[in-house]
């Protein structure tokens, strides 16, 4: 023994929190619901919840990361059922309220040039995939090859969003313990700002 104190590192209330809701019954359905929706109709990306929840049961990384793809492709399928059959009824609106009118000719045009390889790289960029899924059914793209890119390009993201969190899960742990508050602050100042910046450019 040398006498030395070690002072446990605590977890902060954050953490405390989203461990508390990975461990809901709910928890898994809620991060299902919110990675269908966002490749089908809402801008929330499942990342949001993915990451913390991952963090927190590093342990469930690769279960998380299977759910967000299943429930991403199949929100994805319905994007495509919008576009193809329910354009005029439902997305030529969102489409408009998602602020991508200009530019959804664009990536339909992409999609009729590159079918399944601008796809699966759309799943890496930041263009929310429903839009790309909505011209897809717009386009009329083969479902098969759309269905088949969707899923490729979804378990691709969140196979490196998963790598991520399993090389630097502790370091960015360690963070959140020791400065939590600080960084529960600066996540709602930044998705407020990006908020503002949406709605005024």
């Amino acid at each position: 023994m040398t006498g030395e104190i070690i002072v446990p590192v605590t977890r902060s209330r954050l953490a405390q929190y989203v461990e508390t809701f990975s461990e809901h019954r709910y928890g898994r359905w809620a991060l299902a619901a919110i990675a269908f929706a966002d490749s089908s109709f809402l801008p929330i990306p499942p990342d949001l919840l993915l990451v913390p929840m991952a963090l927190v049961r590093p342990q469930r990384i690769w279960m998380l990361s299977l759910i967000c793809t299943v429930a991403s492709s199949l929100g994805a399928a319905v994007g495509y059922v919008i576009g193809y059959g329910l354009w005029n009824l439902i997305g030529a609106r969102l489409v408009e309220l998602y602020g991508c009118g200009e530019g959804f000719t664009a990536y339909r045009d992409l999609i009729e040039q590159w079918g399944a390889w601008i796809i699966i790289a759309k799943s890496l960029t930041p263009i929310p995939f429903k839009i790309m899924a909505i011209a897809a059914g717009v386009a009329a793209m083969s479902p098969s090859a759309f269905l088949a890119s969707a899923v490729l390009g979804r378990a691709l993201h969140f196979a490196i969003v998963a790598t991520l969190i399993a090389l630097w899960g502790d370091r960015v742990m360690a963070l959140v313990s020791r400065y939590g508050r600080v960084l529960a602050v600066f996540s709602v100042l930044l998705l407020l700002g990006l908020a503002v910046a949406y709605h005024l450019r």
